[in-house]
């Protein structure tokens, strides 16, 4: 019984540690799938759950680019815009294309959850 209240205790910080973890490769993943120089892939953060329940990779709060946000011109590289021309360019779809390495992401960050407990279980 003391074991399981103590792995009860450290849950929320085991948890914390693997999902900060997968959100470091996420940031990687959609950083290498953004291409160009660095400037737009320098936007995008990792941003922890205030109780460390998620992690999420999105573009930093309070940084402009040309006077526009970093989110708002993210998201037109993103999805695709208008050209000055009248054309359109295409999106680069560099979170869309990184969904399939969340979910890999995520589930080692439960399995590493899962053997942490099960360790503090058996000691």
């Amino acid at each position: 019984a003391d074991r399981f209240d103590a792995s009860v205790e450290a849950l929320p910080e085991i948890r914390r540690e693997a999902l900060e973890r997968a959100g470091r490769g996420l940031l990687s993943t959609v950083r290498g799938r953004t291409g160009g120089t660095g400037k737009v892939q320098s936007w995008q953060e990792l941003h922890m759950g205030s109780r460390g329940g998620y992690a999420a990779v999105r573009p930093k709060a309070g940084t402009f680019y040309r006077g526009y946000a970093a989110g708002y011109v993210t998201n037109a590289i993103e999805n695709g815009h208008r050209t000055r021309s009248g054309g359109r360019a295409a999106g680069k779809h560099m979170y869309l294309r990184s969904q399939a390495d969340a979910v890999r992401l995520q589930n080692a960050a439960r399995d590493e959850i899962v053997r942490c407990l099960a360790e503090r279980l058996e000691d």
